[in-house]
């Protein structure tokens, strides 16, 4: 692949902020031609409609038969009543025990539908066993749904259910630890988002509520977060994804006209280094068109320099790959700089790591297999890292 990178020695934001993260200019989201705007919505409450029966059939079938991924609280609060939370305690974890808790809170994110569908119960698998293997309690955020709920309603909703949350002295959260050497203290609290989730896990960490929260959350990762909402879906370059028209319908369904587009609320790719965590993770599917987005942010975060975005750069390789295991050795799919994670899986799209989005592809038994063991082995490296961010032996 040719080299398509800059190199520089700092990490300095997109050129339209300015040094105080001010706007040098707007890139407004224009409405789309009538036809396109009626064919958008068709496409849209389409999708909805689709899936009401299939959430019926689900919401029948857990009622009848508990999965056993299922959270141990589901817990509503009175900022956001209709957004309720699902609590997953570590099997381990006596809950009459006094001992708290390293945090993560999730967001969900569609891999059919970003911002107009998807559920907190999508990512029940995989919060019941991440909270499992690494003794981490792990709370599931809820937003409204585009094209009834625009921006910055749904990252409003994610920042009054987080606050909401952290102040809830019921739950065993670790909100404050001292540091090893420095004895300063800061909370084992972090913040994962999904596809449009990822938006919203960074987003809300810039909002002056949540930054000004004791329990700041210290850790954020985006996994395949949609971070740039300013490049057209037709424009964005990869393998697979919310590429082409298909993305231009749910960017139009979740962004009101009139919008500057590089508001870091709303593409947190265009934010500064200092608005967000400490720590910064980003992880995505080498065929998912939104791993280049979460790639560029990486490199610009620890100074390896934008990636021009005009030359069909994509993540990964142009070729296949042998289909076994993560890539450690190749800077493209992993390097861990300071404060920065970035992780590539090889040969994998969008959705991998989601049991649901892995059948509704219908791919053959050996891909399956290979997107659930590639997940097992970044659910274990998530942990490992998140491990030495918060100082946790073992």
């Amino acid at each position: 692949m040719a080299d398509t990178t800059t190199t520089t020695a700092t990490a300095p934001a997109p050129e339209r902020l300015d040094e105080d993260g001010g706007s040098n200019e707007v890139v407004a989201h224009s409405p789309p031609p009538i036809l396109s705007r009626i064919s958008y919505l068709s496409r849209i409450y389409t999708a909805k409609s689709l899936s009401t029966p299939l959430l019926w059939l689900r919401d029948w079938k857990e009622y009848f038969y508990p999965p056993s991924t299922q959270p141990d609280i589901v817990k509503s609060y009175e900022c956001r009543p209709d957004l309720p939370v699902r609590i997953f305690f570590p099997s381990s974890y006596d809950l009459t025990s006094p001992h708290t808790l390293p945090t993560l809170f999730t967001i969900h994110g569609s891999v059919s539908a970003p911002f107009c569908l998807g559920d907190p119960r999508d990512n029940d698998e995989w919060n019941r066993s991440f909270a499992d293997r690494n003794n981490v309690l792990v709370i599931a955020l809820d937003y409204s749904k585009a094209p009834g709920a625009v921006f910055p309603a749904p990252v409003w909703d994610v920042e009054a259910v987080l606050l909401a949350a952290l102040g809830d002295e019921s739950l065993p959260m670790d909100r404050m630890y001292k540091r090893g050497g420095d004895n300063k203290k800061k909370g084992r609290i972090g913040i994962l988002g999904f596809g449009a989730g990822g938006n919203f896990a960074m987003a809300v960490t810039m909002l002056e509520e949540v930054r000004k929260c004791e329990s700041y959350p210290s850790v954020v990762v985006s996994w395949g977060g949609w971070l740039d909402l300013a490049t057209p879906g037709g424009e964005k370059k990869g393998k697979g994804g919310v590429n082409g028209e298909e993305g231009e319908v749910w960017r139009w369904g979740c962004v009101p006209y009139g919008q500057d587009l590089q508001d870091p609320r709303v593409s947190p790719f265009y934010g500064q280094d200092g608005e967000m965590p400490e720590y910064k993770g980003f992880i995505a599917g080498e065929g998912d068109v939104l791993a280049w987005e979460n790639w560029a942010l990486a490199r610009r975060l620890v100074g390896k320099g934008e990636v021009v975005r005009n030359e069909g750069t994509v993540c990964g390789r142009e070729e296949v790959g042998n289909g076994k295991g993560l890539e450690r050795e190749d800077e493209r799919f992993y390097f861990e700089e300071g404060m920065v994670k970035w992780l590539l899986v090889p040969d994998v799209g969008p959705g991998f790591e989601h049991r649901g989005a892995r059948e509704d592809m219908g791919l053959g038994e050996e891909v399956v297999k290979d997107a659930e063991e590639k997940t097992e082995e970044v659910m274990l490296e998530l942990g490992r890292w998140l491990k030495r961010v918060w100082e946790i032996d073992g």
